[in-house]
C-alpha cells in the first residue's frame, strides 16, 4: 500500500511539474491571471469562476437560497440554466474558502485535475502492464493532445477533472462479476458524471450501460453485466436531484431551447476522415505518434498471437471498446459517407432523436476515446518493447531501455503537439506560441467594487453588449465574475439558456439612461445601482453617462464613485 501511494504521489508531482512547464507562465500569475488560448477563454472559464464561487458562497452562508443563484434577477432556479460543474466543486471550494480568490481556485482546479487525469493513467497503465514507462506515455498522451491544454478545456475548467474516467475504464473491463469492483465503480462514475451531466454523463452511462447489456446476453458474463447495470442505476439515482433541477427550469420555460445565444443547427456527420479524429475542439485530436505506437501495437498482437496476461488482455478489450464507443455514440442522426446520405433506422433516429435536440456539440462525448486511446497506446508501447527486449535478450538492462524508448516518444509526440512536425499539412496544425497565453482576470481591487460590496439591492453593469447584440457574453460573464465580490443580486446573466423575461430587460437596459426604461427596470426588478463601463461603450452611448457624471445627479440617477472610466450610480432620490 505504501508502495503505491509513493508511486501515485510521485506521478502527481511529475505532472504537475510538466504541467508548469507546459503552460508557464501560468504557474507565475495563478492568483491573478487566466488562460487566454481562444476567444472563449474570455467569457467561459469566468463562468464556470462565478458557478463554483457561487455554490461554494451559498453552501456556507444561505444553503436554503441554494438554487437561486445571483444572476438574471428577479428570475427564480437561475443556477440550473446552465452547467453547475459539481464535480470541480471539491477542488475548487477549499481553497476559495481558504484565500476568497477565485482566479487562483480556477487555475489551480484545471492545472490540478490535469495533473491528477494524467497521474491516473499513468497508474492504471503501469498496474495493468507492470511498467513505469508504459503509464508515462499513456500520460503523455493525455498531456499532448491539444483538446487539453488549448482548444477546449481551457476555456472550459471544470472538464479537467476527469481523473475518475482511467479508473471507469479499468475496472468495467474486469468481467469476474465481484461486488468490490462495483461498489468502487459508482462513485467513480458519480463524481465523473457530475462534472457535466449532459456530455460527460453520455460518454460514461452510455457506454456502461451497453457494455452491461452485451454481457447480460452471455451466461459466462452475466453476473459482471448485471453489476454494471445496477452501477448505472444506482448513478441515475445520485444524479436524479441535478437532472431534476434541470427539467424544472425547462418546464417552466416551454420555449426554452429558443432562449439562448447558442442557437445553432446540428451539423450531420460526414465519415469516414475529418469529424472522428481531427476535427477542431474534438477530444480526439491525439499526435499522430500516438495511432502509428497503437498502430504497430496492434498490427504486433495480430502477427504474433502469444497469450497475454489476463489483465493486460482485459484493458486491451475494454479499452478498444470504450474507444470505439466514444466515436459510435457521438454521431448525429443523419450521417454522409462523403457526399451521400446513410439511412438509419427508423427507431433508432427516434431514441437519439431527443438527447441531439439539447446538446449543440456531440463530440464532446469523445473525451471517453481520449482517454482509452491514452490507455492503448500505453499497452502498444508495453507490447512493442516486451518484444523488443525478448528479442535482444537485454535482461536487466530492458527498464532502462523502456524507459529510453519512452522519453523519446514523448519528445516526437511534443514535437508534433506544439510544432506540428511530420504532420499531414492537411490537418492544418500551426506551431503553438513559444509562451502560453494568459490574460488578466477581473479581481475586486477597485474602489468601486467596495461600494457595491457595502451596498444592497440589484444591480446592473452596462454595457449589456454592442449596438443591437443584447447578449454579448463577455459583458455579462464579466460582470457575473465580478460579482463574486459583492454577492448582489444581478440583472446580468451569461449561461446555456436564459429566463424568458430576460431579453426585454436587456431591451431596456441597453436604452439606458432614458428615463422611462429606467422607470420599467426599477418597476420590475427593484433595481438600485448601475455600474457603467465607459470604454466599453460606442462614442455615441458614452456620451450621456459622461454628462451624468458631470452633472452627479439627473432626477433617479446620482453618481457614488468613480474609477477611471467606470462610473457608479445609485437608483432612486437621495
Amino acid at each position: 500500500m505504501r508502495g503505491w501511494l509513493a508511486s501515485a504521489i510521485g506521478a502527481v508531482v511529475l505532472y504537475a511539474t510538466l504541467l508548469v512547464w507546459l503552460t508557464w507562465p501560468l504557474a507565475a500569475h495563478l492568483g491573478t491571471h487566466l488562460p487566454d488560448t481562444r476567444d472563449p477563454c474570455r467569457y467561459d472559464p469566468l463562468y464556470m469562476g462565478w458557478v463554483l464561487a457561487y455554490e461554494t458562497h451559498a453552501l456556507t452562508t444561505a444553503p436554503g437560497r441554494f438554487l437561486d443563484a445571483n444572476i438574471f434577477h428577479p428570475a427564480e432556479r437561475t443556477l440550473f440554466y446552465g452547467d453547475t460543474g459539481f464535480g470541480a466543486l471539491p477542488y475548487f471550494m477549499p481553497v476559495m474558502l481558504a484565500t476568497g480568490n477565485p482566479t487562483l481556485a480556477l487555475n489551480l482546479l484545471f492545472l490540478g485535475c490535469i495533473a491528477l487525469t494524467a497521474a491516473s493513467l499513468h497508474l492504471v497503465a503501469a498496474r495493468t502492464t507492470g511498467s513505469a514507462a508504459a503509464g508515462f506515455v499513456a500520460a503523455t498522451t493525455f498531456l499532448t493532445t491539444r483538446w487539453v491544454l488549448w482548444d477546449f478545456v481551457a476555456t472550459a475548467p471544470s472538464y479537467a477533472t476527469l481523473q475518475y474516467f482511467p479508473w471507469i475504464v479499468f475496472l468495467s473491463a474486469r468481467r469476474e462479476g465481484r461486488a468490490r469492483d462495483a461498489l468502487r465503480l459508482v462513485p467513480l462514475v458519480v463524481l465523473q458524471c457530475l462534472t457535466d451531466v449532459v456530455y460527460l454523463a453520455a460518454a460514461v452511462l452510455v457506454p456502461l450501460a451497453t457494455l452491461a447489456i452485451v454481457r447480460i446476453l452471455r451466461s459466462a458474463t452475466r453476473r459482471s453485466g448485471m453489476q454494471l447495470l445496477a452501477v448505472v442505476a444506482a448513478a441515475l439515482v445520485a444524479l436524479a436531484p441535478v437532472y431534476a433541477g434541470h427539467l424544472a427550469v425547462r418546464g417552466a420555460n416551454p420555449g426554452l431551447a429558443s432562449q439562448t445565444i447558442w442557437r445553432f443547427t446540428l451539423l450531420p456527420t460526414t465519415l469516414p476522415w475529418e469529424p472522428i479524429w481531427f476535427r477542431f475542439q474534438s477530444p480526439t485530436t491525439v499526435t499522430i505518434a500516438s495511432l502509428v505506437l497503437i498502430a504497430i501495437g496492434v498490427a504486433s498482437l495480430v502477427l504474433e498471437r502469444r497469450r497475454q496476461r489476463e489483465p493486460v488482455r482485459l484493458l486491451w478489450r475494454g479499452a478498444a471498446f470504450w474507444a470505439s464507443a466514444g466515436l459510435l455514440f457521438s454521431l448525429t442522426p443523419m450521417l454522409y459517407w462523403e457526399k451521400t446520405p446513410l439511412r438509419l433506422p427508423p427507431s433508432l433516429v427516434s431514441l437519439v432523436s431527443p438527447f441531439y435536440r439539447v446538446v449543440r456539440s456531440p463530440e464532446r462525448m469523445r473525451v471517453a476515446t481520449l482517454i482509452a486511446v491514452c490507455l492503448l497506446a500505453a499497452l502498444a508501447f508495453a507490447r512493442c518493447t516486451r518484444r523488443l527486449a525478448d528479442r535482444a535478450r537485454l535482461g536487466g538492462s530492458a527498464p532502462l531501455v523502456r524507459g529510453a524508448f519512452a522519453v523519446g516518444i514523448a519528445a516526437l509526440m511534443y514535437a508534433q503537439y506544439s510544432r506540428g512536425l511530420l504532420v499531414p499539412s492537411v490537418l492544418g496544425l500551426k506551431p503553438l506560441p513559444r509562451a502560453y497565453p494568459i490574460a488578466p482576470a477581473i479581481d475586486g481591487s477597485s474602489p468601486l467594487v467596495a461600494l457595491l460590496a457595502a451596498g444592497s439591492g440589484p444591480v446592473l453593469e452596462l454595457p449589456v453588449g454592442k449596438r443591437r447584440d443584447l447578449f454579448a457574453p463577455v459583458s455579462h460573464a464579466r460582470a457575473m465574475y465580478r460579482s463574486i465580490h459583492h454577492w448582489r443580486p444581478l440583472l446580468n446573466g451569461y449561461d446555456s439558456y436564459w429566463p424568458a423575461e430576460f431579453p426585454d430587460r436587456m431591451a431596456l437596459a441597453g436604452r439606458l439612461p432614458a428615463a422611462d426604461a429606467l422607470a420599467a427596470l426599477r418597476a420590475t426588478t427593484g433595481l438600485e445601482t448601475i455600474l457603467v463601463h465607459l470604454a466599453d461603450l460606442d462614442p455615441s452611448e458614452r456620451a450621456p453617462w459622461g454628462e451624468l457624471a458631470e452633472r452627479h445627479e439627473d432626477g433617479s440617477l446620482r453618481l457614488i464613485g468613480r474609477d477611471g472610466d467606470d462610473l457608479l450610480f445609485a437608483v432612486g432620490p437621495r
